[in-house]
């Protein structure tokens, strides 16, 4: 059995791919921001930090381990703008660290990248060979990132992957994400506790996936398959307005009539399309499971029942 140490563990991420390990009888070692934040059965507490001057402990003190799934970040666009440093600090310089802690060892590395280190490419459809072009603070912490773990496995020959990562959703995310705020406000509607659902540029097309199916993929590169970069996505295109409409025919309302647009949520330098060609993920065996509807569905049939109780 493996023995995986997971960062951000309490994550949506972390959390589906410590229940996925644990259910095969593999150990799991959950890394928190905080001593004091509970963690779920089955998952051993971690010791030590992703501070650079303390991750060769980190490996070292939590062993032995077969794989580090390296999911902690700060995962907040708007804030990536407001805090730039700190988000480069705790996306970038956290992943650099793990590269050269980790790259004599042994240890498999998997890195949870971001369709965002795109940036505007040129192409609706991004794969692994799309050019690196951030645009956005949080664009360019997840670009270091993913070149040091480039750098560990081409140059230190260490068995390091990047999962380039599109939108990841499910009841776990966090409410002010997209796809949870528009079914948690349509919901709201549906119930009579409110009017409107504000939203930014509802052209802007995005590849979304059932958060446990993104970590099957960290899984699968976790236990075995050939390390490198890969596209972790759906392929299919949905735009902000898509998700929208698919929610208020969900609960029988008119899209015209509860759907506002609010300038001051458009995000500066928004690619117009960021959708994932995982052909080569694919071909290591791995496939979503959860359509684009039946994600949504899942959503707003959750928060229907909140809105009513």
């Amino acid at each position: 059995m493996a023995r995986v140490l997971i960062t951000g563990v309490r994550g949506q991420l972390g959390s589906f791919l410590a229940e996925l390990l644990l259910a095969d009888g593999h150990d799991v070692v959950g890394l928190t921001r905080s001593p004091d934040q509970p963690l779920a059965p089955g998952i051993v507490r971690a010791n030590g930090s992703l501070e650079p001057s303390d991750v060769e402990s980190l490996l070292g003190d939590n062993g032995p381990l077969t794989a580090v799934v390296h999911l902690a970040s700060l995962t907040s666009m708007a804030r990536s703008w407001q805090e730039p440093m700190l988000t480069f600090d705790s996306n970038a310089r956290a992943a650099a660290a793990l590269v050269f802690a980790a790259k004599d060892t042994g240890i498999r590395v998997v890195h949870a990248s971001s369709a965002e280190i795109f940036g505007r490419a040129s192409s609706p459809t991004q794969d692994e060979g799309t050019p690196i072009d951030p645009v956005s603070p949080y664009g360019i912490a997840k670009a270091a990132a993913h070149l040091a773990i480039r750098f560990g496995r081409r140059e230190c020959k260490a068995p390091m992957s990047n999962l380039i990562f599109y939108l990841g959703e499910s009841l776990r995310r966090g409410p002010d994400f997209v796809m949870r705020k528009i079914t948690r406000g349509v919901a709201a509607i549906a119930a009579g506790r409110e009017r409107h659902v504000a939203l930014g540029n509802t052209s802007a097309i995005r590849d979304f996936c059932h958060a446990r199916d993104l970590a099957t993929a960290a899984k699968l590169l976790a236990l075995g398959g050939t390390p490198g970069d890969y596209i972790c996505a759906s392929g299919e295109g949905h735009s902000i307005q898509d998700v929208a409409e698919t929610a208020c025919r969900l609960a029988g309302l008119a899209p015209d009539a509860v759907l506002r647009t609010d300038p001051s949520l458009f995000r500066p330098n928004d690619n117009p399309s960021l959708v994932g060609d995982s052909r080569a993920l694919r071909a290591l065996g791995w496939a979503p499971q959860v359509s684009f509807e039946g994600l949504v569905t899942e959503l707003f049939e959750h928060e229907m029942r909140a809105a009513r109780a």
